[in-house]
């Protein structure tokens, strides 16, 4: 998901670039712009965003759907010990599925709740400087 979203939000972020990016080979941007106005760094920020969303609202859903489960009588009598882990199983990996297409409107208008900040070496903990 992270690399198909990065594909599209990266031509948007190129085509938003203006400065006729587009036509530079390999959409090298000129050395003036700053590592946090970058279309790399404005694409990552949407897909994360939008990933965010996503996953939230699954989990949401997932939650909310074994807090269901638990509160209906028991479908699984009359099963051995072993039939019923494996429906239990079945049960949680359904609820835990990416609910992609319920939330499209997240990946085509995200709700950016990342920033992107600049790292200096002094950032850095000791041992990576």
């Amino acid at each position: 998901m992270f690399a198909a979203l990065t594909v599209a939000r990266l031509r948007e972020a190129v085509s938003a670039a203006g400065d006729n990016l587009q036509s530079t080979a390999s959409w090298v941007s000129p050395d003036s712009v700053s590592a946090t106005d970058l279309p790399l760094a404005q694409a990552t920020v949407k897909v994360l965003s939008s990933m965010h969303s996503v996953l939230e609202r699954t989990m949401e859903a997932r939650n909310a759907e074994l807090a269901k489960a638990v509160l209906e009588p028991a479908r699984n009598e009359g099963l051995t010990a072993e039939e019923q882990q494996k429906q239990e199983y079945l049960r949680q990996t359904k609820a835990a599925e990416v609910r992609l297409v319920r939330n499209a409107r997240f990946l085509r208008d995200p709700i950016v709740q990342f920033q992107v900040l600049e790292w200096n070496k002094e950032d850095l903990p000791a041992d990576l400087q």
